[in-house]
């Protein structure tokens, strides 16, 4: 008797187990993630040059990413005229490509009050699994933490993408909910949400047809005509977004 109440506890924990369990991710597409590598775009490898000859000497805020954040380059002197900002973002970029610029540019020297990261929609373009991107999100943080231990580093989630603003929804859904995870499991780490309807001008919670797709393009002043990029608006929306979650997790302001 004692044997087989034994055996089915053993039992009842392992389907506990494999109840709890996710599925494995495809380990080729966590691989091709984590492995640094060079971009193989003549754009953005003439742009991340730039952007390495431009490191600066000291720099309050770091921000880390793809053109989401590289196109914000130009305004953010006058968006914030007091904060010395180094836009260390490239076009086109993967995370492949944010590790090795990591790897490949000496950036010790600075002791930036926050770093903020950016990053995830080309990857999820390409077709790799929001796993995978997430992993790769979340190896950079790791790479952040070691480089400046007392920095804070915010993580944006991935903002919607598309004609209708839901391109690639399930998996940018996936990579997002990892992403508010983070803050839980590193110290000095704060995710930071992007309210999907609010970038979007109200446009993302409008009903889609039956196939899962808008009657028509949708349209936001935050985003360029590709609904991909964002417009001088939709930077000035998320530098209060910025604004206000630095002042939320460091109680000062970073963003001036």
């Amino acid at each position: 008797m004692r044997q087989w109440f034994g055996l089915a506890v053993v039992l009842c924990l392992l389907a506990l187990t494999g109840a709890r369990a996710a599925p494995a991710c495809d380990p080729l597409a966590v691989d091709l993630t984590l492995t640094p590598q060079r971009t193989l775009l003549y754009a953005s490898l003439k742009e991340t040059l730039k952007v390495q000859a431009a490191r600066p000497e000291r720099a309050d805020v770091v921000l880390l990413g793809d053109s989401l954040f590289a196109g914000w380059r130009t305004d953010l002197p006058v968006t914030f005229p007091s904060t010395a900002i180094y836009d260390f973002a490239v076009g086109g970029d993967r995370v492949p490509n944010v590790l090795w610029r990591l790897e490949n540019t000496d950036l010790s020297h600075l002791r930036p009050l926050a770093a903020v990261l950016l990053i995830g929609t080309n990857d999820l373009a390409a077709g790799t699994p929001a796993c995978a991107v997430a992993t790769g999100i979340e190896t950079i943080v790791e790479r952040l933490r070691l480089l400046w231990p007392e920095t804070p580093v915010l993580v944006l989630t991935i903002p919607p993408r598309g004609t209708d603003f839901h391109s690639l929804d399930d998996r940018r859904l996936e990579v997002n909910q990892a992403v508010a995870a983070l803050g839980h499991r590193f110290d000095r780490v704060h995710a930071v949400a992007i309210d999907d309807d609010a970038f979007t001008c109200g446009q993302y919670r409008k009903p889609l047809s039956a196939e899962g797709t808008a009657a028509t393009r949708a349209f936001c002043g935050n985003y360029a005509d590709d609904n991909l990029h964002f417009s001088t608006a939709g930077y000035a929306g998320l530098g209060r977004i910025l604004q206000g979650a630095v002042a939320g997790a460091l109680g000062e302001g970073v963003f001036r």
